[in-house]
């Protein structure tokens, strides 16, 4: 993710199909990286796909926003289906600044690159107040990204407690800041990596309610 966005590189909509790694936490304890969603761990990607619904109540508290998150959805109780994280970061971001012109060209597309771009262009838009909420944002996409996908839900609680850490090179801010081949040499100059933080409250608030998320 890019300081605006989630990218993890130029490329469109991936296939869910990605190669499989076991994850087993009682044998390693090291940091567990990912980029893209087309990889190992492509599932921690703010691009894979994943369908999932937020309420609009859910996402105006979320952005700050009395008006429901904008005119698409005025009701107040409505769920608005995500294809990706990504997605929903995108809508929030533009509900951020009630632009609810971007929030539905956002949901008319399935592309998470073209989703990015979209972001780009809110209007209005302002850093410090995105940065007030972005955190949390991601942390409830999250949240309902992996908490009722059984596959991602176990996915995600088969890290244990270990770092997640989104390896892209070019992103110190939601990423480390460096690839996973270069990663562990320069682990002291690491960036904020915001997106693998959000994954891992997101992680512990599923352990903590999983009798809730329980059912496949």
């Amino acid at each position: 993710m890019d300081q605006q966005s989630t990218n993890p590189g130029d490329q469109d909509t991936p296939s869910s199909s990605i190669p499989t790694q076991q994850e087993d936490s009682t044998v390693d304890k090291g940091p567990i990286f990912f980029h893209l969603p087309n990889a190992v761990n492509g599932e921690f990607c703010q691009w894979f796909p994943s369908i999932f619904t937020v309420s609009t109540s859910q996402i105006s508290s979320l952005i700050g926003d009395s008006s429901d998150a904008g005119d698409t959805n005025p009701r107040t109780d409505e769920h608005i289906t995500f294809s990706c994280a990504e997605q929903f970061m995108m809508y929030c971001k533009a509900g951020r600044f009630n632009d609810t012109d971007t929030q539905r060209r956002v949901l008319a597309t399935g592309s998470p690159k073209e989703q990015k771009h979209l972001g780009r262009q809110v209007k209005g838009f302002d850093d410090a107040r995105w940065d007030e909420v972005k955190s949390d944002v991601v942390v409830a996409g999250s949240i309902a990204k992996f908490a009722r996908n059984w596959k991602l839900r176990d996915k995600l609680l088969a890290t244990g407690d270990r770092l997640l850490a989104e390896a892209s090179a070019q992103d110190p801010v939601w990423g480390i800041g460096f690839s996973a081949k270069h990663a562990m040499a320069h682990q002291q100059h690491w960036g904020e990596n915001r997106l693998g933080k959000a994954l891992m409250v997101a992680r512990d608030h599923i352990r903590l309610n999983e009798t809730m998320y329980c059912k496949r």
